[in-house]
């Protein structure tokens, strides 16, 4: 069996790939985006794992556009802020576009004026 070159895989196909496996998902499950990696280069592990970022990439600009829906622990989330494991959806025909929760801030993400200036 020839390797794939994934420098080679356009983003294009990986849409392609990604939206017919979404469709053919029973029920509207959401997949995996390592089916979608394996689905394109095969169950070579060293080779799929180089297309989980531009897998990654190409999820979240169908999210942004509404065609498909990002999961994470059973919510959706928003692609500008998806890290970790996540899992992908077709949007329904008249499902609302889903409103994201707020993300949780920590010390280290808060702007704190140190100066006093009285």
């Amino acid at each position: 069996m020839t390797e794939i070159d994934t420098h080679r895989v356009r983003a294009g196909q990986i849409r392609d790939v990604l939206l017919l496996m979404a469709a053919e998902a029973p029920d509207g499950k959401p997949i995996g985006p390592d089916a979608v990696a394996r689905a394109i280069a095969g169950s070579n592990e060293k080779v799929w794992r180089r297309l989980m970022k531009p897998i990654k990439d190409e999820a979240a600009r169908l999210a942004r556009d509404g065609k498909v829906i990002l999961i994470r622990k059973g919510k959706p989330v928003d692609p500008d802020r998806i890290r970790g494991l996540y899992r992908i959806r077709l949007r329904a025909e008249g499902e609302p576009m889903p409103v994201y929760e707020a993300p949780v801030l920590d010390a280290d993400d808060l702007l704190i004026d140190t100066d006093d200036e009285d």
